[in-house]
This record gives C-alpha cells, sequence and structure tokens, in this order.
C-alpha cells in the first residue's frame, strides 16, 4: 500500500515524533511504499521527499516585523505553498491513504483541506487533545481545565491559557475556531486513539464514536532487562505543565533519597532556584542528556516519575521507563491507569498534591529487592502484551485498508 505520513516536525522532538519514525520505518519493513510530508528545519533526517517540504515556521511571536508576523499568522489557516507542494506530493507519490500525526500551526489547516480536495482517505493519530482545547493541554495556568467543553473556546482568550499570555491564547482560539468553520474534524475518516482514554474524551467531546479506533504506542522491551537502580529519576522537560513543580515540592520530604532532574525546558532557572532555597542537596540538575549519558540515568533508576498536570494520553516516558523493567510513578488519571496497574506494574499517585507524590515515590523506593523485581517483571510483560509493534503494524493495515474499501466504494467522502 502507498501511504502518506504527515508531521509537523521531522527531527526527534518528542513522543508524537518517536511514533511517526517508528510507523515511517515499521511500515516499509513491511513493504509498504511510504511518502513523508513535514516542515524544512536545520535539525531535520533525511527524507527522499524533503523537496515538497513546506518552509520552516517561525515562532509567531517572536521578533519579526508586522509583515512577517502577518503572514505567519495567515499560513495557520491557509497555504498557498502548502497546498502546491502537498499536492505536487500527492501527484508524484500517489498515496492511497493519508495519515497525520500533529500537524497543526505548522503545516496549516491547509494539509487538511487539500488532502480532502483530492479525496484521499485520512486518518489523525490523536497524540494529543488539539481537536478539544487551543492550548493542547486542557490546562488553565497550572490546573486542570474543561471549560472549553461545548464548544466555549473562546474561554482560552478569557483565561490566557497559551503561554499564560493574551496575544497566543487569542490566536490559537482563532485557529481552533477555523477548523470548526472548515468542518476539518468532521473529514477525518478516522481516529486512531492511543489510549481508550483518548477515544472517549474525544466522544464525550461530540466526535463520533464509530469513528474512534484505539491503537496503543508501541514500544519493545530491552533485549536483556539491566538491575534496577538506586535512585529517582524525572527525564523530560523542565515545564510547569509536566508536573516538575509538584515533584520538587515532594523532594522536600525525599531528602534521604537521591533525585536526579534531567531535561531542559523553560523552567530551568525556576528548579536550580528553588533547589537552592529550600537547600535540596539531594537533588542534582543534568541538564540535558542524550545517547549513552541518558541510558546511564535510565540504569540509574529505579523510579522513573511522571507527574504531569495534563492529561497524559499513553506516554511514551512510561512505556520507555517500562522497556527498561524501571518502577514508574505517574498521576493515576488520563491514560496511565490503561498502563499501570497501582502496586502491580508500577505505582499511581494522587493529581497535583505534593505530599501524596512523596508518600508513593517512598513506597516505590521501599520495596525489597523480591517485591521491585515482580513489578519490573511485570511492567515488562505490559509492553509484551499490550504494545507489541507487530500489533500496532497489523491494526494499522486493517485501519488502512478500512477507509481504503469506504472510500473506493463511494467515490466520495462519507463524513461531510
Amino acid at each position: 500500500m502507498r501511504v502518506l505520513q504527515a508531521n509537523k516536525f521531522f527531527y526527534r522532538r518528542g513522543g508524537a515524533e518517536t511514533v511517526f519514525f517508528q510507523t515511517i520505518n515499521g511500515l516499509r519493513e513491511r513493504g509498504h511504499e511510504v511518502s513523508e510530508f513535514s516542515m524544512l528545519h536545520p535539525s531535520n533526517l533525511s527524507s527522499d521527499y524533503s523537496a515538497y517540504f513546506a518552509s520552516e515556521l517561525p515562532e509567531l511571536l517572536g521578533k519579526q516585523d508586522p509583515a512577517t508576523a502577518w503572514e505567519i499568522f495567515k499560513r495557520l489557516f491557509k497555504s498557498k505553498e502548502i497546498e502546491q507542494k502537498l499536492g505536487a506530493l500527492i501527484m508524484a507519490a500517489e498515496p492511497e491513504v493519508a495519515h497525520l500525526h500533529n500537524i497543526y500551526h505548522h503545516l496549516s489547516a491547509s494539509t487538511f483541506t487539500k488532502l480532502y480536495e483530492l479525496k484521499i482517505p485520512t486518518v489523525l493519530t490523536a497524540h494529543d487533545v488539539f481537536p478539544l482545547c487551543p492550548n493542547h493541554s486542557l490546562l488553565k495556568g497550572e490546573t486542570l481545565c474543561e471549560d472549553c467543553y461545548k464548544n466555549k473556546l473562546y474561554n482560552c482568550i478569557r483565561y490566557r491559557c497559551i503561554n499564560k499570555k493574551l496575544l497566543p491564547s487569542i490566536v490559537g482560539t482563532l485557529e481552533a475556531y477555523y477548523y470548526q468553520f472548515k468542518k476539518i474534524w468532521k473529514r477525518i475518516d478516522l481516529y486512531i486513539c492511543p489510549s481508550q482514554f483518548m477515544a472517549n474524551k474525544l466522544v464525550e467531546y461530540g466526535f463520533p464514536a464509530e469513528k474512534m479506533r484505539v491503537v496503543p504506542n508501541p514500544f519493545k522491551p530491552q533485549t536483556i532487562i539491566p538491575p534496577l537502580g538506586n535512585k529517582i529519576v524525572y527525564l523530560g522537560r523542565i515545564h510547569y505543565e509536566k508536573g516538575i513543580k509538584i515533584l520538587m515540592e515532594a523532594a522536600k520530604d525525599l531528602r534521604d533519597y537521591k533525585v536526579l532532574i534531567a531535561g531542559n525546558g523553560p523552567e530551568d532557572s525556576w528548579v536550580q532556584e528553588f533547589a537552592r532555597k529550600n537547600i535540596l542537596a539531594n537533588v542534582e540538575r543534568l541538564g540535558w542528556v542524550g545517547g549513552d549519558s541518558w541510558e546511564k540515568v535510565m540504569l540509574d533508576a529505579k523510579v522513573i516519575v511522571v507527574p504531569s498536570l495534563f492529561y497524559e494520553n499513553c506516554s511514551m516516558a512510561i512505556l520507555e521507563a517500562f522497556s527498561y523493567g524501571r518502577i514508574v510513578v505517574a498521576v493515576g488519571r488520563g491514560g496511565n491507569p490503561e498502563l499501570i496497574k497501582d502496586g502491580v506494574s508500577g505505582f499511581l499517585c494522587k493529581p497535583e498534591d505534593p505530599a501524596d507524590l512523596a508518600r508513593v515515590i517512598r513506597r516505590a523506593m521501599n520495596t525489597s529487592d523480591e517485591a521491585a523485581a515482580i513489578i519490573s517483571a511485570n511492567a515488562v510483560k505490559t509492553l509484551e502484551q499490550n504494545h507489541r509493534p507487530e500489533d500496532y503494524f497489523d491494526r494499522l493495515e486493517a485501519i488502512y485498508a478500512e477507509v481504503g474499501r469506504w472510500v473506493e466504494k463511494s467515490k466520495t467522502r462519507l463524513f461531510v
């Protein structure tokens, strides 16, 4: 089958990109012809289709003159360049189905409308809640929020949800309303949801249940599971929405354990200052780590902490930790309870509660070697049972065939 894979970033940036590249490589290994559509960027990996990639989109609120800012703003909604390049790619590659990942903003609403115009069957992996929330997170500041429910997207402006600023919130809200006006979400043939939670949330907000297909993210365990370390580890972006402030508060009650913070982000200086003021000698900031350094941090861990404020979907951080047999402590909401059976394959804590997070981390760290080995084995077993790449690609192929049959049968879109 000829499949078009599209994602706004063509370099390894986050969980969505990990799944995107795994999907491309796995489909090719199965003999499918895969074309790629993305955005140009200095960090991009090599692609035979880069000539068709859209030009790089700078941050709208960067240091641009008004004319440049206006051009960037317009691209969010309509882009002649993207229409032309995507159209040319489709003419050259002749995809039978398009599989979209995270494409909004940078690849414009024009990506959706061009695929619809050319009658390409289209599926979208819902990596996050952008179809429901202009802020992509269902967060209002540092608090979970669903005030945009039933199309009340204007609340994003009211609460300045995006970056806690007015102008980004206005832009994001206008973009969200435009997607509704153009019926973009209705024109997606099927939604691939990495968790049952995400499928349920989309349906709760009015998306058709018959369009949902639950396909957990794929992940292989390591060939040899290394022994557990003795440290508490956070691996991820240093950002309030990831729960880093909750973890730092919890660290005050965990002074007898070493806490490693690996990653970078906008809260770097806050973390450093908080550790200094509270004399947290147990907290070590590592900054960004990659390659062998990243693996060393993972091997040092007994416990990996995922304290996110937002609803995790099918957390790649958790799957990654499972692949090494680490014990995960995560917030018990969103898609996390689908991955972690509390006390069996990891531990769940109350959301936004530093005291409970500290309590659960201490419980995990105090597990005996025998009990920890059982939890570690159960974490690996979760991957082997529910996240096998073979199962992921079997389901994808069935979904592609499903939307292909619909279009072949009707020769027009079924969902308008």
